[in-house]
Formats: C-alpha cells, structure tokens, sequence
C-alpha cells in the first residue's frame, strides 16, 4: 500500500508463494474408460467438447460420455457437482469458447 496525497493505492499482485503445481495422473490409454465433458456455459463450448468427444471417440474404443454444465464461466464448479462426476469419469475435459 502506498500514500500519495492522501490518495491510497493497492497492490493487486498475490503476496502469497505458489505452491508447486503436480500433473495429474493419466490413463496410458482411453479403450474402456468414461469421459467426462465439463462445459462452462460460455456459447459454443459443449459443441466444442461434443467434437473433442467424437474425434476421441474415432481413435479409442471408449465406454461412454458424461456431460456436465457447470452453469456459468464467472464462477467455479460447485464441489458437490465435482464429487458427484468424480467417480463416474475416468478422464475429463473443460472446455472455454465463444
């Protein structure tokens, strides 16, 4: 913080240290497992998965599709949502668009 003529400025940068960022685990394949898409409501983005899903889909001998929307891009998804999804998918996707 700092004062200027009595005029007060913040700081917006985040004084806290990152915490080292892990990978999550990956399958060595996708034959057989669930994919879960995870829109965020933005216009085009479940469009946008559905393709991701069918060209997956070309590729892999996958067992099935989850769709989510998480029902806007200007919050994060509500954790009770991510638990539910959690243990049906074995892979997911989020997509952004426009």
């Amino acid at each position: 913080m700092t004062m200027i003529n009595n005029i007060t400025t913040l700081d917006p940068r985040d004084e806290g240290i990152p915490s080292p960022a892990l990978l999550a685990t990956r399958p060595t394949n996708l034959n057989g497992k669930t994919i879960g898409l995870f829109s965020n409501n933005k216009p085009h983005s479940e469009k946008l998965l559905r393709m991701i899903a069918d060209v997956i889909s070309e590729r892999h001998e996958i067992s099935g599709i989850i769709e989510h929307n998480k029902g806007g891009h200007q919050w994060t998804a509500k954790k009770e949502d991510l638990e539910s999804l959690a243990p049906k998918c074995d892979i997911a996707i989020h997509a952004t668009a426009e």
